[in-house]
Formats: C-alpha cells, structure tokens, sequence
C-alpha cells in the first residue's frame, strides 16, 4: 500500500472515531440489523431457499411481458402494482428507519457529550504546575468566574479589566487561594501601541498555559442600526474582535513552541442565530466564531486546542439577568462546567465549538437540527422586538420620575 493510500486510510479511520461520525454509523448500524433480521425471518419458512430462485423468475418474466410457465402470457397488472408496492414500501421503510436512526444517534451522542464524556484535563495546559492562565475582562459575570475557577484549578492568574480598584480586589481573592496573580489595567475600547507593547511584554515573561478572551460589549437594548452610536460601534469591534485576535497572537508564539496551550474565546447564540436588533454585535460574534474556528484547525497540529464557547444568557451585568433558571444559569456553575468539558461539543454541530452545559445545548440541539433557520430568525426577530419595546418604554419611565424629581427639587 502507498504512503499516500495509508494516509487515506488513517483520515477515514480518524472520521470513524469522531462524533461526527456517529450518526452515520448509527443509521449503518440499524441498516444492517434490519436486512439481518428480514433475511434471518424469511429463512426460517419451510423451502425459502429451494423456491426463491424460481419466484425471482416468474416475477422476472411476468415484469418483462414474455413466457410465464411456459405459456404465452401478458404481464399481469395486479402482480405489477402488487410488486411495486412492495418495493415502495421497503424504500420508505428503510428511509424511515435511516431517519429515526440518525436522530437517536445524534441523541445518545450529545447526551454521552453532556453527562458522561470527559473534557480534556487541565493539567495537560499546567494546571499545578506553575503555568499561567489569562483572563480578560474578569471583574464580572463570566470572566471574574473563569478567573477565580482557574485559581481553583491552581493556576496562577493574569487579571485584566479596565478599572484597576476591582482588580486590586480580584486579585485578593485569587491569591487567598493560593496562587501568584498579576494585574494590569486595560481600557480595550482605546488601546494604543504602548499598551499592546506593555501587555506582550507582560505575558512573555510569564509562561501561558491558558488564554480567556472575554471582554466584549454588547448593546444597551436591542435597536435598529442606524441607532446605534458610533462610539458603540467602535466599541463593539474593538473589545468583541480586535482585542481577542490581539490578545491571541501575543500567546500564540509561546504556545506553539511548547506545543501546548488552551485559547477559549467567548462566544454567543447570536452567532448560532442571525439576532435582528442586534446587527453589529451578532456580526462581531459571527467573527469570533469563525476565527476560533479557523485558528483551531490551524495549530491543532502544534498541540494548542483553540475553543468557541457558544453562550446563551447567563446572569451577569452585561445579560442584564439577575434570577437564575433552567436556561439561565448562574456564572459559577456554567464555568465549572465549561472547564471540566473542553474540548468536547455537548450540544454544538460546529466544528471547535462548545455548548457544555444542559439546558444551552437543548436550546442549540432545537436550533441547529430541528428549527427551520427562517422560522428561528422570525422568533429572534419577535422576542429581540419585545425586548426592544420594554427597554424603551423602562427608559421613557425613568425618564419622566427624573424629571419630576428635578422639578420638586427647584
């Protein structure tokens, strides 16, 4: 066998142990067991074998409108219809056990993925083991919860936020558990060279085992584009895109030479689903998915595992959500679980894209496999509108008590 062949031969056998490759093998699977059973059923009746090869060629000659039995004969319509019914009713048959069989297998996939399936271990980026791990945007919600788990996981931890008191203050909490921490103080929207020249400085002399890219902005409510302000917009490219591909290629060269290292980029279901009123920034998390998964496939062979993160709502400042739920889940335990799951998709179709936790991966099962993507855009558009008409109707509230409030004050 060629060396070109083998190669052929180890990417198919890589397919056949991914989880992509689960649903065809399921439909294969149950393929197979069906012809099995008819064969094994229709063996077991008295002379099966001896009267076969004459049935298949009176019904030959009977289709073909030639001799039947020796006798000059017509094709007999009955037969016909009979014996294309039949051939009807073996296709759909088998279609339909192909259908079922696809979404049992993708459900037993997701449900192995989300209940049983372990992640990749922290200790293979250095957990307790000295490495370093980076946190962007770690004063609140998700990123305070990535910092302080990773602290946990004895890391030592890279804090950077904007507001240096919440990070003096972050920091202390981090080293009560023990590990060293460093802070630095960034403002993303209004970077300049000197501040990428101080962070790249910083992180060489640190030995990176994990990058969290979590700074990011969103809309204040959800607005038709033209609303939006400009700084807005700047503000959505610079924290939701510029910083992460910056905040990126500063660790990349480390990594790569240790071939090792993990890069997690905060991502939203508004790159699973186009989000009217929320143009700019469910286009600027469409980027950090496409880049994500772009640079995963890129250096996977330099042994760094790149992962998008694909969040629902989870209660933080920036979801604006207080009250946990089924869907809505606290940050601490979503982090938990995101941790003890990378690498694996849970209820993600992408490729390098995760969806860990239950209830989110319901929501992307229904989205991407089940929900026409039109209908799925019409409710986002329904549901972003109501959102939209209570932010402004809040707004024009508070508004007015302002004003009143101004006038009983003069």
């Amino acid at each position: 066998m060629s060396p070109h062949s083998t190669k052929v031969m180890f990417k198919l056998w890589q397919f056949g142990v991914t989880r992509d490759a689960a649903p065809l093998l399921g439909v294969t699977a149950v393929g197979c067991a069906y012809g099995l059973y008819v064969l094994a059923s229709k063996f077991q009746e008295p002379g099966y074998l001896r009267r076969a090869p004459k049935y298949a060629y009176k019904n030959i000659a009977k289709w073909d409108g030639v001799l039947v039995d020796g006798n000059p004969g017509e094709l007999e319509k009955d037969t016909a219809l009979h014996w294309l019914n039949s051939l009807l009713n073996t296709l759909f048959t088998y279609v339909g056990i192909g259908v079922v069989a696809y979404y049992v297998s993708v459900i037993i996939t997701v449900l192995y993925d989300l209940f049983v399936r372990a992640g990749i271990p922290l200790e293979r980026f250095g957990a307790g083991q000295g490495a370093w791990a980076v946190v962007t945007g770690c004063t609140d919600g998700l990123g305070r919860e990535a910092a302080l788990e990773l602290a946990r996981k004895k890391f030592n931890i890279v804090l950077i936020s904007r507001s240096l008191d919440k990070l003096e203050a972050m920091a202390e909490e981090v080293r009560a558990m023990g590990v060293e921490t460093r802070v630095l103080a960034v403002d993303f929207a209004q970077t300049t060279g000197d501040t990428w020249a101080e962070i790249k400085q910083l992180l060489d002399s640190l030995r990176v085992g994990v990058l969290v890219n979590n700074v990011g902005v969103s809309y204040d409510y959800p607005m038709y584009t033209e609303e939006i302000s400009e700084s807005t917009v700047d503000a959505l490219v610079e924290l939701n895109m510029r910083a992460m591909v910056r905040m990126t290629r500063a660790v990349l060269p480390q990594m790569k030479e240790r071939r090792s290292g993990l890069v997690l980029n905060s991502g939203s279901f508004a790159a699973l689903l186009p989000s009217p009123f929320l143009a700019v920034y469910s286009g600027t998390k469409g980027f950090v998915k496409f880049f994500s998964q772009s640079l995963a496939a890129e250096v996977a062979g330099f042994g760094i595992t790149v992962e998008h993160l694909q969040t629902y709502f989870v209660c933080s400042r920036m979801s604006k959500t207080k009250r946990p739920n089924f869907l809505i889940p606290l940050p601490r335990p979503y982090m938990r679980t995101v941790l003890a799951k990378i690498g694996v998709a849970g209820g993600s179709a992408e490729p390098y894209t995760s969806v860990p936790y239950a209830s989110h991966a319901l929501l992307a099962f229904v989205a991407e496999r089940l929900a026409p993507r039109q209908s799925a855009i019409d409710y986002n558009y329904n549901l972003l509108q109501g959102l939209r008409k209570r932010a402004i109707k809040k707004k024009e509230r508070e508004e007015g008590e302002s004003a009143e409030g101004a006038k009983k004050t003069k």
